[in-house]
């Protein structure tokens, strides 16, 4: 069955926390459709036929949603054994099928590795003439520790379903991992923290969860690496219009304390790579780099860090598919900047592969014991990724937090940027 585009459709995601709250306009005419919906095995109890209904709910709202009325959801139950979804996977499961059954949802294309197989409402079914609507959200929180699929963006990366539901992985997670995050929280949740969303104060619950990638090794055991921490339960405001700058914790003005080439500082402490970083303010103007752009040597460096080489003969696609970076690499030329990053800093030639990736995970220990240092004096504090967002009356602690959390890796001490 042919979608209206001629291209193939991603379709519309039925997230199973969607439903249509009773008193919303369209609530009686989604009821009317439930009604018509014959199950295999009827639901009895009250909470089974609720949540049978917000499952409909939410696969007929992806159909009214999508252009093509193209929906797919998430029909692995390890996956809802993980992510806990408010919608149980019985309920998702039953009413898909039943809507097959009765042909209100085909099949559609081809599923693919780590992809869920899509369904189209075809021309006839009663899902297609159901108008547009909103839907609302159940209360819902990711877990806070993922092991994704992938490399890069793993923020929308696939879930490593297998590996989380591996008993023994599951068993370490539960153990080492969990109880790390969970304490983070914790202390997280004795503070208060506002935020100014496009200018708007907004008071939010401050929790984080961490995402990992798995790099196995050639005995074929799993490798946790990356392991940075982001906000599960809120979203930092964007740079522009100073709109971060009027952060609040526990209502007192902020500032940002961030360590200067971490990447860079970290790869110099590598046990195989490691190399003496040049006294100087500013590691990206050192020396040969001074003729340079300074935000595009500092992008080559950490993208050459994340797996790019140097020996590449043109900038990296991904370079010309960014515009900012578009901008930035314009009549400038590759060879003048491998040649001038080559010479400074030559451990760059030789980065090992996924190295960036271990280099995160430290960060990210780094990042998350200066957090720990912090609370523990009751200093309430953000992270993004290598730098801490606190109180301007606690910049000096929140150095030597950084300071302490370097000594415990045995690391040289990082030089610190506020502002």
């Amino acid at each position: 069955m042919k979608p209206k585009s001629s291209q193939e459709t991603a379709g519309t995601f039925a997230l199973p926390r969607y439903f249509i709250p009773e008193g919303s306009q369209h609530y009686d005419e989604a009821q009317k459709l439930f009604t018509k919906i014959k199950w295999k095995k009827p639901p009895q109890r009250a909470d089974a036929k609720l949540n049978r209904f917000h499952a409909f709910s939410s696969l007929l709202w992806a159909v009214t949603k999508d252009e093509n009325w193209v929906v797919h959801t998430d029909l692995n139950k390890s996956s809802y054994d993980i992510r806990k979804w408010p919608i149980n996977y019985d309920a998702m499961s039953q009413t898909l099928n039943a809507l097959k059954e009765m042909g209100w949802l085909v099949g559609y294309g081809v599923r693919t590795k780590n992809r869920q197989l899509r369904y189209i409402a075809p021309p006839k079914s009663p899902m297609r003439k159901m108008t547009p609507f909103k839907v609302s959200e159940l209360p819902w929180y990711p877990p806070n520790v993922e092991i994704r699929l992938g490399k890069t963006d793993l923020e929308t990366a696939p879930l490593n379903v297998e590996l989380m539901s591996n008993p023994a992985q599951k068993k370490w997670n539960a153990e080492h991992l969990i109880p790390r995050m969970e304490e983070l929280n914790d202390k997280l949740a004795d503070h208060s923290f506002t935020l100014f969303p496009f200018g708007v104060r907004e008071d939010v619950e401050v929790q984080y969860r961490r995402i990992y990638t798995n790099l196995p090794q050639e005995d074929g055991k799993p490798w946790l690496s990356h392991g940075r921490i982001y906000p599960q339960t809120f979203t930092l405001p964007q740079k522009i219009n100073g709109w971060r700058k009027k952060t609040l914790i526990n209502d007192k003005q902020t500032v940002e304390v961030d360590v200067h080439a971490s990447g860079l500082r970290l790869l110099a402490e590598d046990f195989y790579a490691g190399f003496d970083l040049p006294d100087t303010e500013d590691l990206y103007t050192y020396g040969k780099l001074s003729g340079l752009k300074r935000d595009l040597t500092k992008k080559v460096i950490q993208a050459v860090i994340n797996g790019i080489s140097l020996k590449r003969t043109d900038w990296p696609p991904s370079f010309k598919k960014d515009k900012k970076t578009l901008q930035l690499i314009y009549q400038e030329k590759w060879s003048d900047y491998v040649k001038a990053i080559s010479e400074t800093y030559p451990a760059l030639l030789e980065v090992r592969k996924d190295q960036g990736m271990d280099l995160m995970l430290t960060e990210s220990d780094i990042i998350i014991r200066a957090m720990n240092y912090l609370l523990d004096k009751d200093i309430g504090c953000l992270s993004i990724h290598d730098c801490l967002i606190v109180p301007k009356e606690n910049v000096e602690d929140t150095k030597e937090a950084f300071y302490e959390a370097y000594d415990h890796k045995r690391f040289k001490r990082p030089k610190l940027s506020v502002g």
